[in-house]
């Protein structure tokens, strides 16, 4: 995953470049961005001195605004990491049509989509929201990851803000579409 660009920060004249790493983040309500507020910030922390952050904090609600839904998509197209908090099954429609809305502008840029969930217990979660985001991901050239929070108290440091990855289920690994038409150790 790429690092953003090397850019003179603060019109330092010393010529000490920074490499530096935008965030969009989108959530549902005030407990999604919570969450993704303790990610952020230990983000921020790990880096620390190696990475400069810009972010980007985007209610769905506000989504539905289409000039709010603009400059939110402007910033996804450039973004390295869009972070994404959801408590619904399904993402509401306008959230779907602001993602489809800033797709085409990627233009290849390497990131990551990444689905922020409260508990593993969320693992009861419909596969159609899962599907989507990690079509949206490839679509988009953009590595899918799921975060989840094992119940650990809010302040308890873990190696990223108490986050751990989730094991993909074999439906998320591979579909038709990705097989190549010849696999398997007889072939």
């Amino acid at each position: 995953m790429s690092t953003g660009r090397d850019v003179n920060v603060f019109g330092n004249n010393g010529g000490e470049k920074t490499n530096w790493c935008r965030v969009v983040s989108i959530y549902e309500d005030l407990g999604g961005r919570g969450l993704l507020l303790r990610l952020c910030s230990s983000l921020a922390q790990k880096f620390k001195g190696d990475l400069e952050f810009h972010f980007d904090w985007w209610r769905f609600k506000y989504l539905a605004d289409p000039e709010i839904a603009m400059e939110a998509a402007l910033g996804a197209a450039q973004a390295d990491l869009i972070l994404l908090a959801a408590q619904s099954p399904e993402l509401p429609v306008h959230v779907q049509k602001w993602f489809e809305g800033w797709l085409p502008n990627r233009a290849g840029r390497d990131g990551a989509l990444v689905l922020v969930q409260p508990s593993p217990e969320e693992d009861s979660r419909p596969l159609s929201l899962w599907s989507y985001l990690r079509l949206t991901a490839k679509r988009a050239r953009l590595d899918y990851l799921r975060l989840s929070s094992p119940g650990v108290a809010p302040g308890v440091a873990g190696p990223v803000a108490g986050l751990s990855l989730l094991q993909p289920y074999a439906s998320e690994l591979l579909t038709d579409e990705d097989r190549p038409p010849h696999w398997g150790i007889n072939e």
